[in-house]
């Protein structure tokens, strides 16, 4: 890491013609390289003709004047509130990209059979519309840093996106090791998915630093730009080959799946018992009464033993509670029984009431069974049609409007919407939910009632498929994601702290803090360690895919196209003597990014490392002995504490350290990050023994309660021979008395 830092950036390159530019009166020096971006040749944003540079603020305009002390205090509580605002908007988000992705869809095969499948392929939606849930703030930030400034590089948005991603791999994986219960453990299940968005986003980080610093330093090219973009489609087309076994024989080869897995290998599903519905549609007539229609759900096979399946309506054009009662819950087969039925009320249909459709869905089986994977639904769940049909005299205008908008959606959605705007005001949504709150529930509620008030006009997900939620909440991360882009600026220009050193510590903990809480109950409620790693991995590759290659494709274009302004030829007078007299070219201060990138990248592999060495030798990548978990944690910790105290030292000494305090610095840096690395690795090792007995004394002890169980058995089978001759010797001479047998 020393030798990449020092061959990127020489100590020579730095001591010759460098600058210094002096800041307005009472404000720190500021070095600017004559070819990167003169920050003193322009007023910044908390600065006397720096307010208009800001989207929304500051809002007063003689701000500036006001005591500095003053503006620091408020505007940290202001980014502080409005990061609460940016998790709120962001949670209405997820709940409409869920509804989205949630939607199924019918096809009749060439055999005549009802096949129901997900619109929307789960590889596929977690890599595009989940990844723009969790790292919609980072993104509108680029974005908006970019539009904000006249398509000028800011650093405030890519330096987010490095920060976020930093937090997101040490911070929030850390914590995530910890809070598993003790003696509990949680593994990756999805090995490749895993390897694939880690090797992503490791390789989106290098290729980010290769373009800042070797490819066309200080300048990123249309072409770079582009390719950046583009590597999220190629990230999905290789996740979704993986993802429906297309990639089996490349996994195969390089030993991410056994050969076993690759082939699928068929269980004996002749032997098995199946659940599966009498048949996959159900036709039910209108009518002006409500009815009931009884759905049979058959067992096939070996009924010996107990079988419990879950069962719930789900509509597809149907709307619940309008044109059927919604149903949910579990049926039994005990021992011998091959049918059951499960009944769902149909309500009243009005005469323009169009067909529409619902689904019965069996999940969830518990007892020697499986579902067939012939019909409806495969292997995983059984799914039954049942259509409603219109009524026999259903004509008119209004039926044919109702079939191209539901009037009964429409009508459960202002339902729902109302309900919603209700929810606000109650204490955890509900008057039964807030007779037991609490008074740090109470405080939260308070606090955040004038987000919550604000952010009940976005649509319920009843409104199209949840289409409309999605643009609404959209729209409203975009707006709060402006405001705190100009809060941050201004927070960090007032404590006169470079906007890297604010976005990687202040900006990027705040847009953070909703994953790290979806992590921290991920991790504690999911039985794998999916949804804490694999999310993390993948949304870091997202940020950089999405994040960058779109804002700055727009901004490389934008100067191709445009050419050269007077603005431009002032800020970069060394680039505009290299370039003809009309070109201009998008300009992007790249030795610090690239610092920080490139460190990142550093400390990146190290962590992954480590994941995989506690995966090998502790059994999974959280939980575990506490001693290493606690230990995992520390480190990861204090590499994210060490990365963001190196890239501030970059930003803020570099220019003006001694050769001297520039090896020092560096030097410590690679020997504590060395030294941490290979006492977690030792540590991990010395406990392997450990839980390699504890799985050995868990063997044991099943085979020690088999050996009894097989004792026992046998002791109980001798009792049931001798209570067999007893009772028959007692039925051959019934006058010898009673027989009297100890148990």
């Amino acid at each position: 890491g020393a030798l990449l830092c020092q061959l990127c950036w020489p100590v020579s390159e730095f001591s010759i013609g460098a600058t210094w530019t002096a800041a307005l009166a009472g404000k720190a020096s500021r070095v600017a390289r004559m070819s990167e971006v003169d920050e003193g040749s322009q007023a910044r944003i908390c600065e006397q003709g720096g307010g208009s540079s800001g989207l929304v603020f500051p809002a007063v305009e003689n701000e500036h004047e006001w005591p500095a002390g003053l503006r620091g205090v408020m505007y940290g509580f202001a980014l502080a509130y409005f990061f609460l605002g940016v998790a709120i908007i962001a949670d209405i988000f997820m709940q409409a990209i869920e509804k989205v992705t949630s939607k199924r869809s019918q096809k009749i095969n060439q055999e005549g059979q009802r096949r129901t499948k997900m619109v929307w392929n789960e590889t596929v939606a977690t890599l595009t519309l989940m990844a723009l849930g969790s790292s919609a703030p980072e993104i509108f930030l680029s974005v908006i840093d970019i539009v904000k400034k006249e398509f000028h590089f800011g650093a405030l948005g890519p330096s987010t996106i490095v920060g976020s991603a930093a937090f997101n791999l040490l911070v929030i994986i850390a914590v995530c090791v910890v809070v598993i219960p003790k003696g509990e453990t949680r593994v990756i299940e999805n090995v490749p998915a895993f390897y694939i968005t880690a090797l992503f986003s490791l390789a989106a980080y290098i290729w980010m630093a290769f373009i800042l610093t070797h490819s066309s330093p200080s300048v990123v090219d249309i072409w770079e730009a582009v390719v950046t973009a583009l590597l999220l489609p190629l990230l999905i087309v290789v996740s979704y080959k993986v993802d429906t076994g297309k990639a089996d024989w490349l996994l195969q080869k390089i030993g991410l799946i056994p050969k076993e897995e690759a082939q699928g290998p068929r269980g004996q599903k002749e032997e098995q018992s199946l659940l599966k519905f009498a048949r996959d549609t159900w036709n039910v007539t209108g009518s002006k009464e409500s009815t009931h229609v009884e759905l049979f759900v058959m067992r096939t096979g070996s009924c010996a033993e107990p079988v419990t399946v879950t069962y719930c309506t789900e509509g597809m054009t149907a709307v619940p509670w309008f044109d059927f009662a919604e149903a949910e819950g579990q049926i039994e087969f005990a021992s011998g029984v091959n049918e059951q039925r499960i009944k769902i009320e149909v309500l009243p249909r009005t005469a323009w009431r169009r067909t529409c459709k619902l689904l019965l869905i069996l999940q969830e089986l518990e007892g020697p069974a499986a579902f067939d994977e012939e019909d409806d639904g495969g292997e995983d769940r059984a799914i039954a049609t049942v259509i409603l049909e219109a009524a026999p005299d259903g004509t008119g205008v209004l039926g044919l409007i109702d079939a191209v908008v539901s009037f009964r959606m429409l009508q459960a959605g202002f339902q729902d919407w109302r309900d919603q705007m209700v929810s606000v005001f109650y204490c955890n949504g509900s008057a039964e939910e807030q007779a037991e709150a609490s008074k740090a529930d109470w405080a939260m509620h308070i606090i955040s009632f004038p987000w919550k008030l604000l952010f009940s006009i976005v649509p319920p997900t009843t409104f199209f498929g949840g289409w409309i939620s999605f643009y609404s909440s959209l729209g409203g991360i975009a707006v709060i994601t402006a405001c705190v882009s100009d809060l941050a600026e201004l927070f960090g220009c007032v404590l006169d702290v470079p906007d890297i050193v604010t976005a990687v510590t202040f900006v990027a903990l705040g847009t953070s803090m909703p994953d790290l809480f979806a992590s921290i109950s991920a991790a504690k409620e999911d039985p794998s360690a999916d949804a804490s790693i694999v999310n993390v991995t993948g949304s870091n590759s997202v940020n950089v895919f999405l994040g960058l290659g779109v804002p700055w494709t727009i901004a490389a274009i934008y100067w191709q196209v445009n050419g050269r302004t007077a603005d431009w030829v002032r800020l970069y007078p060394d680039m505009a003597r290299k370039l003809r007299m009309d070109q201009a070219v998008f300009v992007v201060e790249s030795k610090n990014l690239g610092f920080s990138v490139l460190t990142f990248c550093v400390v990146c592999c190290v962590a992954l490392v480590l994941l995989h060495l506690r995966r090998r030798w502790l059994g999974g990548e959280l939980g575990g002995p506490v001693k290493p978990k606690i230990m995992t944690a520390l480190v990861f910790v204090g590499f994210w504490g060490g990365w963001v105290a190196i890239v501030s030292w970059r930003v803020t000494r570099w220019m003006v350290a001694s050769d001297t305090e520039l090896m020092g610095v560096q030097g410590c840096s690679v020997m504590l990050l060395s030294i941490a690395t290979v006492f977690a690795m030792f540590y991990m090792r010395s406990f392997r023994g450990v839980v390699a007995e504890g799985a050995d004394d868990c063997e044991g002890e099943a085979a020690t309660a088999d050996g009894q169980a097989n004792t026992d058995k046998a002791s109980l089978a001798e009792l049931h021979n001798d209570v067999s001759m007893a009772s028959s010797s007692c039925i051959e001479q019934p006058g010898s008395g009673l027989v009297e047998v100890s148990l």
